[in-house]
Parts: C-alpha cells; structure tokens; sequence
C-alpha cells in the first residue's frame, strides 16, 4: 500500500524517495496517526458501512460533529486515523489525541510552575479541528462522588459544549453507551442537524487477524 504524500504536489523531477518518506513521516508525527491506517486499506466488514458514510459527509463540512461508538476492536481508531490524513490533504489539520493521554496531560497541569491548566483546556475546546480516540477508556468517564461530576467527565462535557456552541468540527470515538455519558453532552450528540451519532456495528477484527 502506498503511503500519501506528506503535502500534495511537493513531488518534483529530482525528488529523493527517502526525502519523501521522510516528509510523510513527519506529518504523521505531527497529525499523531498510523501510516498504515487509510481508508484505501480498511476492511470493509457488514457493519462499518454507516460509519464510513458518515466520515465522509464529516470530511465534506455536512456536518460539524461526528460521534462514533461501538465495542472495541471493530476499527475506530483506524478511522479516526484515516479521517485526519483526508482532511490533511484538503488543507486542514486536524491532530489526532487519545482522551486518557488527554486527561493525564491536563491533570499534570493542575500543579504544574510550567504549564498552565485553563491555557491547554482552551486549546482543546476551541482549536478549529479536533479528533479524539477512546473517549471513557480506562474509566476516564467515572462519575465523581455524591452526584457530581468525575475529572473526564467535567472535562469532556466542557470540550464538548464549547466546541458544539461555535460549530468547530469534532470527531470523536468511544465504546461507552452513550445513554451513559452527562445529559448536557448526549443531547448535543444527538443533535443531527450538527453531528453524526454513528454505532459501528462491526464485530471484533481483532481475534479474526491473529487467526483465531
């Protein structure tokens, strides 16, 4: 499988392959996403089909939200992975964050003398483009004591109600239930006039790759 260009139209006559490879590493590095992970090479399973319909309507500005849930291993990320590296071509860049790393960042900040909590959570609500993996794993969207909210799920739910609020594009993926998540987030999810709530109801690839 070919790799896609780092930027478009940079090839030229005297281009080096290894220059190429190396630019194309680095956007990768940049965006925080597989080389491997493209549309071209995802495997269509029954199931993925509303997804991937949906990605691409979000690619194309129908909509300017887009949720995907499902069980884990049925190709999420390597379609969140693939939706940044399209929107790159289009000249937009979209860098791809996994929510616990996301979390661990943003607590690290909480005492930190070098960087600045509410500076970085207004990085994550208003950025122009924004794509985060694995919304809830590792318990990030555990409901705090007494009825209040947990540390992910105050930070989600304020991620998510800025970014609705001013219409900047958010791709997201989970495999929490989503009548689960905070009220104030599930109906701005479920809002299809600006968001895509999509099940990924394709089954676990995961044992079938290994050859189990």
């Amino acid at each position: 499988m070919n790799r896609i260009k780092s930027t478009p139209n940079t090839k030229t006559k005297n281009s080096r392959p290894e220059i190429e490879s190396e630019l194309s590493a680095s956007i990768d590095e940049r965006l925080r996403i597989n080389p491997n992970y493209t549309f071209e090479n995802f495997e269509r399973v029954p199931g993925s089909e509303s997804v991937i319909k949906a990605l691409k309507g979000f690619i194309a500005g129908q909509r300017k939200m887009c949720c995907i849930y499902g069980e884990a291993g049925n190709g999420k990320t390597h379609l969140l992975h693939a939706t940044s590296r399209e929107l790159y071509k289009r000249g937009k860049f979209a860098r791809v964050y996994v929510f616990p790393e996301l979390l661990a960042y943003l607590r690290s900040a909480i005492n930190s003398d070098k960087l600045n909590y509410d500076d970085l959570l207004f990085r994550y609500c208003f950025a122009e483009r924004l794509i985060i993996d694995d919304v809830g794993a590792a318990d990030t969207l555990k409901p705090g004591r007494d009825g209040e909210l947990g540390f992910g799920e105050r930070v989600f739910e304020q991620i998510i109600v800025s970014r609705y609020e001013r219409d900047l594009m958010t791709l997201i993926s989970t495999n929490v239930d989503i009548e689960s998540l905070t009220q104030r987030v599930k109906s701005r999810l479920k809002d299809r006039e600006k968001c895509y709530l999509v099940l990924n109801k394709a089954e676990d690839y995961r044992p079938k790759k290994n050859g189990h």
